[in-house]
């Protein structure tokens, strides 16, 4: 009887847990709709932060006579972490993070763009080869008209500083612990593992390549792994139950957190802000 009971709510459980993993799809043929959790915003637990970082340098762009503009470059992965299967370990993005950051303080500094240029430079050759024609007449000062755009000296707009760096280091395990408990065919058991990155970042005077300042920040992540199980033999079966989670903290938006956290440093010191005091909650960068 307590056999048959056992088995019973085993089926119970796998049927109930089979059930809230199916997908939701339409019932027209040849189209599935998307199911799962709703497109959001990808914010880090900065955000509160660096809004108060904008209304600080609103606060104080008064200081300068015109909008500073600033641009980012390159942030290779230096730390050589490839595994063979996923391939490289960090976000190859990190200066993309950066321009995304760097964006929330658009109210108080112009971002300009040194990344991507190969459309710009396209589209310039086909300026200078007089083809790009926007539907209207250009009128010069010496009073010529023209049907396709002309290229004029001094249209792009200079960088006064620009933040680069790399991720630095990637250090796997350097902590760990737990203990597994078993008695009568119970088992539970609990274990941590903790690794970190670390981001070295400077930002650069573009007129004579003075670096004004330079920081470097790391991020420890924290995984834990529970188990439990039951292990009996009932008459000749044998009842098994395996249980437990994994969680891990994501490393790429712990990376994109280190990025927020540094331009806004960067770019406070440049500003003459002090942009320690919008991060003073943050126990956890």
């Amino acid at each position: 009887m307590i056999r048959n009971s056992l088995i019973s709510s085993l089926l119970i459980f796998s049927f109930s847990t089979a059930g809230c993993s199916s997908l939701n799809t339409e019932s027209r043929p040849g189209y599935k709709a998307l199911s799962g959790p709703t497109i959001t915003k990808n914010e880090t637990h900065h955000a509160d932060s660096l809004a108060c970082v904008a209304e600080l340098l609103e606060l104080n762009k008064e200081t300068f006579s015109r909008k500073l503009k600033m641009a980012v470059g390159e942030f290779p992965d230096r730390t050589g972490k490839v595994n063979a299967v996923e391939g490289a370990k960090i976000s190859q993005g990190v200066e993309y993070m950066a321009i995304t950051a760097m964006s929330n303080f658009s109210r108080s500094i112009q971002l300009v763009e040194r990344l991507n240029l190969q459309t710009y430079q396209f589209e310039s050759d086909l300026t200078k080869k007089k083809l790009i024609g926007d539907n209207r007449q250009y009128e010069l000062s010496n009073g010529k008209s023209l049907n396709y755009r002309p290229m004029l000296s001094g249209s792009v707009s200079g960088a006064d500083f620009f933040i680069t760096g790399a991720i630095t280091e990637v250090n796997y395990n350097i902590f760990s612990g737990g203990g597994l408990f078993g008695v009568s065919g119970i088992s539970l058991g609990k274990r941590t593992v903790a690794m970190n990155v670390a981001l070295d970042m400077r930002i650069v005077n573009m007129r004579n390549l003075e670096i004004v300042d330079s920081i470097s920040l790391e991020k420890q992540f924290i995984g834990e792994r529970t188990k439990n199980g039951i292990y009996r033999f009932l008459g000749d079966e044998l009842l098994m139950f395996d249980g437990g989670d994994s969680r891990d903290e994501p490393i790429q938006r712990g990376v994109r957190a280190l990025v927020e956290r540094g331009v806004s440093t960067l770019v406070g010191e440049v500003m003459r802000v002090n942009t320690d005091l919008c991060f003073q909650d943050d126990v956890a960068i």
